[in-house]
This record gives C-alpha cells, sequence and structure tokens, in this order.
C-alpha cells in the first residue's frame, strides 16, 4: 500500500484538528458558565465605579485571594449608545473577566475565551453593568491569589 493510501486528506485532518480544538475547550468552559449563573450576584463582592455624565477613565488596584475571595464584581452605571472599555492586566496566569450586561443573563465578553484581556463595545441599553473579575478554578482550589489593574473607560454617545 503506497504511503498517501494512509495518510488522512488534509481537509479531514483539519476536521479532526478542529473538533479537537473544541473538545479541549468543554471541560473548562461548562464548569465556569455552570457556576456563574448559579452564584447569586449577591454573594459577590461588589464595589460602585462612579464616572461623570460625561464619561471618563478609572485605574483600579485590587488583589484576589482564594478560596473566600476569588472574585469581585465592578458595576458601572452605563447609557445606551454609550461605549465602555475594559483591561485586566496581572501577572496570574488564568485570571479572567467577564463584562455581564443589566439583567445579568448572558456576558458580553469573556477573556478567557479571547487572546487579549481586552474589551470595547457600546453598550445597548441603560442600567448596571458588572465587571467581574476572578480566578481560574485551578488558582481557586491550590489557594492562590493574585494582583491585578483593571481599567475601566467610559466614553459617551
Amino acid at each position: 500500500m503506497p504511503l498517501h493510501a494512509r495518510t488522512p486528506s488534509s481537509d479531514s485532518r483539519r476536521r479532526w484538528l478542529l473538533w479537537a480544538a473544541a473538545m479541549a475547550w468543554l471541560p473548562v468552559a461548562a464548569p465556569a458558565q455552570v457556576k456563574t449563573s448559579a452564584a447569586p450576584a449577591a454573594r459577590v463582592p461588589s464595589l460602585r465605579v462612579r464616572f461623570s455624565r460625561r464619561g471618563g477613565q478609572r485605574l483600579l488596584r485590587g488583589r484576589l485571594q482564594a478560596p473566600a475571595h476569588s472574585v469581585r464584581d465592578y458595576l458601572i452605571q452605563g447609557r445606551a449608545g454609550q461605549s465602555l472599555e475594559v483591561e485586566l492586566e496581572t501577572l496570574a496566569p488564568g485570571a479572567s473577566f467577564k463584562v455581564l450586561g443589566p439583567q445579568h443573563k448572558d456576558a458580553l465578553f469573556m477573556s478567557e475565551f479571547s487572546a487579549l484581556p481586552l474589551w470595547q463595545g457600546r453598550l445597548a441599553a441603560d442600567g448596571d453593568y458588572r465587571v467581574r473579575v476572578s480566578l481560574n478554578p485551578v488558582q481557586r482550589a491550590r489557594g492562590e491569589s493574585m494582583d491585578f489593574i483593571l481599567r475601566l473607560a467610559l466614553r459617551a454617545a
């Protein structure tokens, strides 16, 4: 049998690699999504971040320490049409943030699925937007801590 007959085609190899990559994310993504929706927002410590009517920029320094203080919310009152930018700076691998809309049902952004810890978007509705900074489950289980800087920018429409 010739060698090329035993080698999978590049198309089937590409499909297999895509499938393998998708399967690799499932164990990590599924528990995080279940925990986020199951944990009530009232239990997560939060800090209200105030901006002038026109917006502005804030740099916030923080520290998360597992297991008790592994998640923190930052609340931003936004208006429809405003632009919000969020950037997380940390040396901790696996640290992440989520941007949650006023209804808390769906995340507008989840940094664990992005190559960059940066999000910018236009707000669709008036209300409180949450930026949730958290340690990943592995860091929490190990009792690790994380120092971070969160940059928030809110700009008028």
